[in-house]
C-alpha cells in the first residue's frame, strides 16, 4: 500500500519510540496472543493506533498485509524502522488522523482493531474513528480499559498508568469511563458483539464485534 496524504498534524508523548517498545509493550504480549488467535490466515488488518506496530509484526506471519495508523511521528518512525530491521515487507505504517481515513475504501480490510487507544482519545473523536473504524473494516476487534473499573487496588493502579502518561491521556481516560467506556461506545455505535473477552488480569477487556 503506497503512503497516503496527510492532512493532520502529528502528535508526539514523551513515551512515543523506545520506551513504548521496551517497557509498555512487553506488557501488552498476552493481548497481543489474544488477537492473533482472533484472526484468520491469510486475513487483512487495519490496526488503529498501532503504537511501535507490535502487534502488526505479531500477526505478521499469518496475514496477507497490514496498514497501521498513528497519528505519532515518533511511533511512525519507530514502525518503520522495527519492520526494516525484522524484514517486515507485508506491515506499512501511516501517519494519519484515524477519524478521516476517506483514501481507503469501504470494506477493504478483513479486520479493523485497535489496542489501548480509544481511552485516551478526545472525547469528540472516540466515535468518528470507530465510525471510519466500522466503514473500513468487516469486524472490528477492539480491546480497552473493562469498564466498571476494578475495585481497589487493580483501579488504583490503572488510574496511576493513566496519570503517568500524562494530563491530557489522564483527562481522556476520565472522560472515556465516565461516560461508560467501550460497552456504552458499542451501544451508541449498534455494534453487534459476537465475542467478548477480559484479559489484563481483569483490568482490560476485549470485544469482538461485527458492523451493522
Amino acid at each position: 500500500m503506497d503512503k497516503l496524504p496527510v492532512e493532520t498534524q502529528a502528535q508526539n508523548h514523551f513515551y512515543d519510540g523506545w520506551i513504548y517498545r521496551n517497557l509498555l509493550d512487553p506488557s501488552l504480549r498476552g493481548i497481543r496472543i489474544r488477537i492473533s488467535r482472533l484472526i484468520p490466515e491469510n486475513s487483512t488488518v487495519l490496526d488503529v493506533g498501532c503504537g511501535t506496530g507490535d502487534q502488526l509484526f505479531f500477526i505478521s506471519k499469518q496475514i496477507e498485509s497490514g496498514l497501521g495508523v498513528e497519528l505519532s511521528g515518533a511511533m511512525i518512525n519507530t514502525c518503520e524502522e522495527q519492520a526494516g530491521l525484522r524484514k517486515i515487507k507485508n506491515c506499512k505504517f501511516l501517519l494519519a488522523d484515524a477519524s478521516n481515513l476517506a483514501n481507503l475504501e469501504n470494506q477493504s480490510f478483513d479486520y479493523a482493531i485497535t489496542s489501548m487507544v480509544i481511552h485516551e482519545m478526545p472525547e469528540e473523536v472516540r466515535i468518528p474513528v470507530l465510525k471510519e473504524m466500522m466503514r473500513i473494516g468487516k469486524q472490528l476487534i477492539l480491546v480497552d480499559w473493562i469498564y466498571p473499573q476494578p475495585k481497589l487496588i487493580k483501579k488504583f493502579s490503572t488510574h496511576l498508568v493513566e496519570r503517568i502518561a500524562g494530563k491530557e491521556h489522564y483527562a481522556g481516560f476520565r472522560s472515556f469511563m465516565g461516560q461508560g467506556g467501550m460497552p456504552a461506545l458499542i451501544k451508541t455505535l449498534g455494534l453487534d458483539v459476537i465475542e467478548t473477552q477480559i484479559t489484563g488480569k481483569g483490568t482490560i477487556q476485549l470485544w469482538v464485534c461485527r458492523t451493522p
